[in-house]
């Protein structure tokens, strides 16, 4: 057997079963750091009517732009942290407010924990699916499909269709993430083996 002919082969075959594991590895670190340095946002809707819905979005605006503009300097999680649970009435009381505009009689409660996330993608950047810290909000009966983003680092206006991420928010994960760990959260495909794109998913 010819075992030189068909050396590129093996080498490129245990170079991509090394990065696959490297990349593997390396992604779980990310998502245990990105954990401790994340604060993910969820509203959830009455139900799914489109008038439920429609509410929701208008709730998510006006809270994510009050919590944007009085934490758009905070340099940590743990920051915004502190900043939600002092203001959380404050908080609720928008919401209310946008809920009372609109002609609603609902109600609106907030939760601030840990939940599960599945992988969810902002501009170029890959959160893996994961426990993550969050904050939730719930209008009515909670039962609609929920709307999500990240509070910090503010990634919640991040225009998925153009893939643009601020580079202050990039800067902010870099900070807490060794170079590899951001490495495997910034989105990458393989351009011509396109099968083992599912692998690092």
């Amino acid at each position: 057997m010819n075992t030189k002919k068909y050396l590129p082969y093996i080498v490129l075959f245990f170079g991509i079963i090394s990065f696959l594991v490297f990349y593997k590895v390396e992604n779980r670190n990310a998502t245990a750091s990105l954990a401790e340095n994340t604060i993910r946002f969820h509203v959830r809707a009455n139900s799914d009517t489109v008038i439920d819905q429609n509410l929701k979005m208008k709730v998510k605006d006006a809270v994510v732009s009050y919590i944007y503009r009085r934490t758009g300097d905070f340099a940590s999680a743990a920051e915004t942290s502190l900043f939600i649970t002092r203001h959380n009435d404050k908080i609720k009381n928008i919401a209310q407010k946008v809920i009372d505009e609109n002609g609603f009689n609902y109600t609106v409660k907030s939760s601030f924990g840990t939940d599960s996330f599945p992988t969810k993608t902002y501009g170029d950047i890959i959160y893996p699916k994961g426990e993550y810290t969050s904050y939730t909000l719930s209008i009515g009966k909670g039962k609609g499909h929920n709307w999500w983003c990240v509070l910090y680092p503010p990634l919640c206006f991040v225009d998925t269709s153009t893939g643009v991420v601020p580079d202050t928010s990039k800067e902010r994960l870099k900070e807490s993430l060794t170079d590899n760990q951001y490495k495997t959260i910034v989105k990458y495909r393989f351009k011509y083996l396109k099968f083992l794109n599912r692998f690092i998913e």
